[in-house]
């Protein structure tokens, strides 16, 4: 990107980037430069290899010591995992949570937790699944009546503005864009108006806090971002000048109101 340099996929910032566009996120390391959007352009460059520095490599053949002969660079063949799964990947199979006997069980947590120590994973996002009504429901229906099918629902994971949290909100399609920032605000533990709610695809901020989930279009499931809140441009104000005509005494101000 950028025209800058070749970043290698086990990069945490190249995997937290394409992770924000697999979750249907705009890359946070984006939102500063274009903080409205911008289009991607994706080329398949599978094939290419690339030369760091500009280098090319040695066309010949060389010798170490004991002369052994060491072949070209790109003569080499590099194990391949062929269809061995990454943690990562196992880890996005797994539901995020279940609902059992009324309690909500983390699954991915405890598993990713395990899988740490022995494999490479990118940064983790923190996932905080917000106590809303329509979960208290779903809690109390798994326990009353768990062979009864669910009710429709609406899936909510919106990250916050520094991209490190995730809101998890199970949600009804009547509810309304303002029910979200209500559960959002008391999650967070502060006001309600300072902070606004958008999406990437497509481009869209959700200001009507009277729109239905299922209005907007947000069921079954939705990603959406966070961002504080823009200032409104503030109308320009002058001062009054001196009055036109000779002498250094200002214009006469509007008269006091009688007490």
């Amino acid at each position: 990107m950028f025209d800058g340099p070749f970043q290698p996929f086990y990069d945490p910032s190249t995997q937290r980037c394409l992770r924000d566009i697999l979750d249907g996120f705009f890359p946070s390391e984006l939102q500063r430069l274009y903080p409205n959007g911008v289009p991607f352009k994706v080329s398949d460059l599978r094939n290419q290899v690339y030369l760091e520095d500009g280098l090319d490599p040695f066309p010949g053949e060389g010798r170490v010591v004991g002369r052994q002969r060491m072949h070209k660079a790109l003569d080499r063949v590099e194990e391949h995992p062929g269809s061995r799964m990454t943690a990562e990947k196992f880890l996005n199979r797994l539901p995020k949570f279940v609902i059992r006997q009324g309690e909500v069980i983390d699954i991915r947590g405890p598993i990713r937790d395990t899988l740490q120590n022995c494999c490479p994973l990118p940064a983790r996002i923190q996932e905080i699944v917000v106590e809303t009504p329509t979960l208290a429901a779903e809690r109390e229906r798994s326990q009353e009546s768990p062979n009864t099918p669910a009710p429709p629902l609406s899936m909510l994971r919106i990250k916050s503005e520094n991209g490190e949290q995730a809101f998890l909100l199970m949600m009804q399609p009547d509810n309304t864009i303002g029910d979200v920032r209500a559960l959002l605000a008391q999650a967070r533990v502060m006001d309600a108006s300072a902070f606004e709610i958008f999406s990437t695809f497509p481009p869209t901020l959700y200001q009507d806090d009277t729109l239905t989930l299922q209005a907007a279009g947000l069921v079954p499931k939705a990603a959406l971002l966070l961002r504080a809140r823009r200032a409104p441009k503030s109308s320009l104000k002058f001062s009054p000048g001196p009055c036109p005509g000779p002498g250094p005494s200002p214009c006469p101000g509007p008269s006091p109101s009688p007490q």
